[in-house]
């Protein structure tokens, strides 16, 4: 008896909440998408969790989840410095929701594939740093001293495509490709193998220009039809126009 009445309970209270819920009022509709914007929170909370507000400050900091799922952050590029041959920038990360962001909390950040030169870092300190970047977390170092990433920034800086950093230094011939941990990885491989195609063609390029630098009348005419066929915007450097 007392199961059957509790039943009876339960199914009672269940129907008077069905039929409750089927009222459009006010208070039906706040519990339905209170309850439903709820769960959404959790279940993007549950997959990213802290660093929903929180900046990465560390390559420590980074799940192995974000960087398994290939996710794309943004931050601005506060300084350049060198570690012996590593060229590392340091990042201040901006998360979703920048409660904590913070200009003194930077992120050690190392460009992908490359070994920059002189020229390199010159060109880096006069076109990169203090501009907003995207970056992908592609692997950490073992001595949690930077994270290797691949950098991109947008441009024009109001929006359109993305520009690689490493891709571009290799292209200048203002970097070299150099493996490095990130290389190891297979979902990598595919990157790496772009990188080292982009340096090759840039060192083919270079070795055509070499040649008609020593025939000055040809390299003139040369650049007599590029002007010509191209409008001047279009032959300026991509970051400076």
């Amino acid at each position: 008896m007392a199961t059957n009445s509790l039943t009876s309970y339960i199914a009672s209270k269940y129907e008077g909440l069905c039929n409750y819920m089927e009222q459009d009022t006010i208070g039906t509709q706040a519990a339905i998408y209170g309850t439903s914007g709820l769960m959404l929170l959790i279940a993007y909370i549950k997959r990213k969790p802290a660093y929903l507000v929180r900046p990465f400050k560390k390559p420590s900091h980074i799940p192995e989840k974000l960087i398994n799922e290939r996710i794309m952050h943004t931050g601005l590029i506060r300084d350049i410095k060198m570690k012996d041959q590593d060229t590392i920038l340091l990042i201040s990360h901006r998360p979703l929701i920048p409660i904590f962001a913070s200009k003194d909390r930077v992120l050690p950040v190392k460009l992908p594939g490359i070994q920059v030169n002189g020229n390199g870092i010159s060109w880096l300190q006069s076109c990169i740093v203090g501009r907003r970047a995207t970056f992908l977390p592609l692997a950490k170092s073992k001595s949690d001293d930077f994270v290797v990433s691949q950098l991109c920034l947008v441009h024009p800086p109001k929006g359109g495509r993305l520009i690689d950093i490493s891709e571009t230094l290799l292209k200048l011939c203002f970097a070299r490709f150099a493996p490095d941990e990130a290389a190891a990885v297979k979902r990598n491989a595919k990157y790496y193998d772009h990188l080292k195609k982009v340096e090759a063609s840039a060192l083919t390029k270079q070795s055509w220009v070499y040649w008609l630098a020593k025939h000055p009348s040809l390299w003139s005419m040369l650049l007599d039809a590029k002007a010509k066929i191209f409008s001047r915007k279009s032959l300026l450097p991509e970051l400076v126009r």
